[in-house]
C-alpha cells in the first residue's frame, strides 16, 4: 500500500489557514480551553451516573418488563457515555493531561468495547483516511451491503434498503462480542495488515469482555429470579437498543445520499486536497438541536470534528457557524441534514441507491 498523498491546492490552503485563523481568534477572545469544559465536566458525571443507576436497577427488577425496561435504557445511555467521554478520550481532548485521557479511554472498556482498538482504528485509520475504500478501519464493507461504487454487486443487494434497518440491530452485539476479537488477530489498519499489538493489550481485552458479560449475564442469571433465557433475551435488547442509538450516528455522518468514496490512483494520489476530503466526505445532522448535540457527544457536527479532532466537542455549536460561514465565502461545499430523520432517511436513501447495478465509476465519485 503506498503513502495516501493529496494535492496541494491553494485555494484549498487559504480557506483552511482563514478557518484555523477564526477558530484559534474565537478561543482567545473567550479566553477559553480547547478541552472539556465544566458543562462538559458535569455532563459526563451525569451520564455516568444515571448509566450506573440503571444498571444498578436491573438487580431490582421484580418483573420481566422491568429487567427488559433497565436493558434498554443501559444499551442507549453506553452509546452516549461512550460518544460524550470515551471518545474525546480517545482524540486527547477531554483533558489536557494525556494521563487523563488515557484513563477515561477505558471507558470504553467497561462498556465492553476495547479503547485501544477503538483509538487504532477511528483515531489512526478513520480520520486520516474517511470514506477510502480498503483503508478507512471504521468503515468495512462486507457483503451484505453494498456501499462503495465500485463494490461488487450481488442479487441481494436490491433489497439491502429493506434487510439494513433489521440487521443494524445486531451491530453493537457483532462490534463487542466478535469484531474486537478479530481486529486484534486479523488486524486490517489503513490498509496495513501486519500491526503487532502489545501482550497486555490482550489480557485487557479478554478481562474487559469478562466482567461485560459477567456483569450483564453471569450476575442476573445468578441472582435474579429469571431464567437464563430471559437475561440473554434482556442482553439482546440491549444490544438492539445501543446498535440503533450508534447506528443513528455513524450512518448519518459518512453513509448518506450526499456521501462519496474517494479513491486514490495507482501512485497513492488523491484528486483533491486534505481539506475538501474531509468535507465531501463527512455530513452534519440536526446541528440546531442541543439535545441531540449534548446527547451524542458532538457527533452531529462532524465536518468540525474532522477538520479539528484536536477540540473537545463540548465547542463543537460554535465551531460549525463559523466552518458554514467560512464555507460561504469561499465557495466550499458543506452538507448537512436538518434533523436526525433526515439523516436517517438520506441513508435508506442511499442503500436505495446503491441497490441498483451501476456501470463502475471512476476512481473518484464527486
Amino acid at each position: 500500500m503506498k503513502e495516501l498523498k493529496f494535492i496541494h491546492d491553494e485555494g484549498d490552503v487559504l480557506f483552511l489557514k482563514t478557518l484555523r485563523g477564526q477558530v484559534n481568534q474565537y478561543f482567545r477572545e473567550n479566553k477559553i480551553e480547547k478541552t472539556a469544559n465544566g458543562f462538559a465536566i458535569a455532563k459526563a458525571i451525569f451520564l455516568v451516573a444515571i448509566y450506573l443507576l440503571a444498571f444498578v436497577a436491573i438487580f431490582f427488577s421484580k418483573t420481566i418488563s422491568q429487567l427488559y425496561l433497565c436493558y434498554s435504557i443501559s444499551g442507549v445511555l453506553t452509546i452516549f457515555v461512550a460518544l460524550n467521554i470515551a471518545h474525546d478520550a480517545a482524540h486527547g481532548t477531554f483533558s489536557k493531561h494525556k494521563s487523563i485521557n488515557n484513563f477515561l479511554l477505558y471507558t470504553f472498556d467497561f462498556l465492553g468495547a476495547s479503547g485501544y482498538m477503538w483509538r487504532l482504528k477511528h483515531v489512526h485509520s478513520h480520520h486520516p483516511h474517511v470514506n477510502i475504500p480498503n483503508m478507512d478501519g471504521d468503515i468495512k464493507q462486507s457483503n451484505l451491503v453494498r456501499i462503495f461504487p465500485n463494490s461488487p454487486y450481488l442479487s441481494f443487494h436490491r433489497y439491502q434498503y429493506l434487510y439494513m434497518p433489521i440487521l443494524y440491530l445486531f451491530y453493537t452485539l457483532i462490534w463487542l462480542m466478535f469484531r474486537d476479537f478479530k481486529d486484534f488477530f486479523q488486524t486490517d489498519i489503513s490498509g496495513k495488515p501486519s500491526v503487532k499489538h502489545p501482550r497486555m493489550e490482550y489480557v485487557k481485552l479478554l478481562l474487559g469482555k469478562t466482567i461485560f458479560v459477567g456483569r450483564l449475564i453471569i450476575l442476573p442469571t445468578i441472582l435474579l429470579p429469571f431464567s437464563f433465557s430471559q437475561i440473554l433475551l434482556a442482553f439482546l435488547i440491549f444490544h438492539f437498543c445501543a446498535s440503533y442509538t450508534v447506528a443513528m450516528a455513524l450512518i448519518s455522518a459518512h453513509v448518506g445520499e450526499h456521501s462519496v468514496y474517494p479513491e486514490p490512483n495507482q501512485d497513492g494520489e488523491m484528486s483533491q486536497s486534505w481539506v475538501r476530503h474531509q468535507i465531501v466526505t463527512t455530513c452534519d445532522f440536526a446541528t440546531h438541536n442541543k439535545i441531540i448535540t449534548n446527547l451524542f457527544g458532538g457527533f452531529n457536527h462532524h465536518v468540525v470534528h474532522h477538520l479539528f479532532p484536536n477540540i473537545c466537542h463540548i465547542h463543537y455549536p460554535q465551531l460549525t457557524a463559523i466552518l458554514v460561514k467560512t464555507c460561504d465565502e469561499f465557495g466550499m461545499p458543506y452538507y448537512s441534514n436538518l434533523t436526525l430523520f433526515d439523516a436517517v432517511k438520506s441513508h435508506l436513501k442511499f442503500l436505495k441507491i446503491r441497490s441498483v447495478r451501476e456501470e463502475k465509476v471512476p476512481f473518484l465519485e464527486i
